[in-house]
């Protein structure tokens, strides 16, 4: 899944999830045969984006942005990515390949490609593998930050020697999911392990060595750079720490305001079309103005009412909206607060949510046939959701339609009348407008609330658990693995600890659940389990879905290849092709 705003790998075709948050060729003559070679028509091309650049690590939990996942999508590069019109997994055969080579147990080889390197030049080979493995794994009690460990911790750490670019996963039990687990783009990517090695003051050859011996006190000063090095505070880092191993490497940056990508000339694979790609840092509502004066050449804001109209009513614009895995919601405290031990208070809440007002005045302008959205972890179009309306079709008759009368009479039967809430968003005006309805409502009820709508939400307030309920989305993709860290009991509630399980919530019967749905293939038996996922979901109001998000994609139609994508990904899944005509 992946914050919205922020940035994890959530979701399902087959489980039919949705979870991170988040939009021309040459003539025949020489000139346009050696424009084609160097990777297409060149130029530049201008993406807005609501939120800054923030970390070129964006697989720890705190660094799980979709922002940072917009930028690095071509810097850091994998075996295999979310992409087309549908988000389904794409293989990356430019980076290497891999196969299932057996059942029992569970086998999985992958190959990097021999070409491979770093844009530095050094090779893409062993001591990346077992620095991915070790973070993504948890390995030495989570020593290396990782978004979440699901399925990786279920393997055996992989065995190769310094050089040697193939390796094997091999699974303890059988893990559904597979086909996703290995080294991706996003939030699971490979990253540089010379560099941290020499940033955790050793050599190679003695990091490998730590790696493999599993020496904590060793890799001491190299996690520490792994989890925090590689944030960016105010500059980007020295350009030798921020190697890529995409078609594409950082060269820029404007605090707050922009990041430049330009070509990887060691790039071994196909290069990227355009000269430079930069993310221009831009308000959602002052994004459409952008567009047309040329400031950008692609947005992907969340749709408002005022931004849809605009966007409609300009000329000269390609746009496009589509329903994306994405899905806005409200997260409960369960570490401290008023709703961390009490039921019926979050029942009061989820009570006085006026979720079908939200869906009325905020989405069916854009969307006219949306409606509320009752499954967190399923997609409307996707299999099983229905079989889970069902699961949860006692509480949704008690809980899933706002009664401020139910609401009050709840509160007064716990003297919680005046009960002081902290609700906390995003700054944005569609988060905006949401806030305002339900603080309205909710106050009505009972609630006293202090509503907080900041722009730094996602870097201190959420991962500090400074609020009582948050509101945010999820945005994701086609696979399963991803209710592992958004429902399952945290080690430590902190922000490095808790992973996508944001409100810190735990249920032995969630985990069992949890671990069930992750060692299971078989499609109808995957949505008998995600039914009662989310039945427990509702049973213990872990969080309240509002609704599907719906996404626009405009752009200057000078730009070419610009094929929006509902996955996490979003619009930059394929910005290595993006070209001026």
């Amino acid at each position: 899944m992946t914050r919205i705003g922020r940035t994890s790998r959530f979701v399902a075709a087959m489980l039919g999830g949705v979870l991170v948050l988040s939009a021309c060729g040459g003539d025949d003559d020489d000139d346009g045969g050696e424009e084609n070679q160097s990777g297409g028509t060149g130029g530049t091309v201008t993406y807005g984006m609501a939120q800054p650049f923030q970390a070129y690590n964006n697989t720890t939990a705190s660094a799980n942005t979709v922002a940072n996942g917009q930028v690095t999508q071509q810097v850091t590069s994998g075996f295999w990515t979310f992409g087309n019109e549908d988000g389904q997994l794409i293989e990356n055969t430019e980076f290497g390949t891999y196969e299932r080579t057996s059942e029992d147990p569970l086998t999985v080889d992958y190959t990097i490609n021999e070409e491979a390197v770093w844009s530095d030049g050094e090779s893409i080979d062993c001591d990346d593998i077992l620095l991915w493995w070790t973070a993504q794994s948890g390995a030495l009690d989570g020593l290396f930050s990782a978004v979440g460990t699901q399925g990786v911790e279920d393997t055996t750490k992989p065995e190769c020697e310094p050089g040697d670019k193939a390796f094997q996963l091999v699974y303890d039990t059988p893990f559904a999911d597979w086909i996703y687990n290995g080294p991706g783009h996003g939030n699971n990517t490979m990253l540089p392990a010379h560099v941290v090695a020499e940033q955790g003051g050793l050599s190679s050859e003695e990091f490998l060595a730590a790696l493999r011996d599993d020496d904590a006190e060793a890799l001491q000063e190299a996690a520490a750079f792994f989890n925090e090095g590689w944030s960016i505070d105010g500059a980007l880092p020295d350009p030798a720490l921020i190697p890529s191993s995409g078609p594409y490497v950082i060269t820029g940056y404007e605090a707050e305001q922009s990041v430049t990508l330009t070509r990887n000339e060691n790039y071994w694979g196909e290069p990227g079309a355009a000269d430079t790609i930069v993310f221009r840092t831009i308000a959602e509502e002052e994004q459409v103005a952008a567009l047309q004066n040329g400031e950008v050449d692609i947005i992907e804001p969340q749709p408002t009412v005022d931004l849809a109209n605009q966007i409609t009513g300009a000329s000269n614009i390609e746009s496009q909206v589509a329903e994306e895995y994405t899905y806005e919601h409200l997260d409960f405290n369960f570490n401290e607060g008023p709703f961390s031990d009490s039921l019926p208070l979050r029942q009061a809440f989820a009570l006085c949510v006026p979720r079908e007002t939200l869906v009325t005045n905020l989405i069916q302008p854009v969307v006219p046939d949306a409606t509320v959205k009752d499954v967190r972890n399923i997609a409307p179009w996707d299999p099983g959701y229905d079989i889970a309306i069902e699961a949860s079709s006692d509480s949704l008759e008690e809980l899933g339609t706002q009664d401020i009368e139910a609401a009050r009479a709840i509160l007064e039967a716990e003297d919680a009348i005046g009960t002081e809430i902290t609700f906390s968003t995003l700054d944005n005006q569609r988060r905006n407008d949401a806030g305002q309805l339900i603080t309205a409502a909710c106050e009505e009820a009972g609630f006293e609330i202090e509503f907080t709508a900041e722009l730094d939400f996602f870097d201190s307030r959420l991962p500090e658990n400074r609020w009582d309920v948050a509101m945010f989305a999820w945005s994701g993709s086609p696979s399963v693995a991803g209710w592992n860290s958004t429902y399952r009991t945290v080690g430590e509630c902190s922000p490095t600890g808790k992973g996508n399980n944001n409100g810190c919530y735990s249920s032995e019967a969630m985990d069992t659940l949890l671990d069930e749905i992750l060692v299971t293939s078989d499609l109808d038996e995957i949505n008998r389990i995600a039914g009662e996922v989310e039945a427990l979901a509702w049973e213990d109001l872990v969080t309240i879905p509002l609704y599907q998000h719906p996404g626009i994609t405009a752009w200057n139609p000078a730009v070419q290849n610009v094929l929006p994508n509902p996955s996490q990904n979003g619009i930059t899944w394929n910005a290595d092709t993006w070209s001026r005509s």
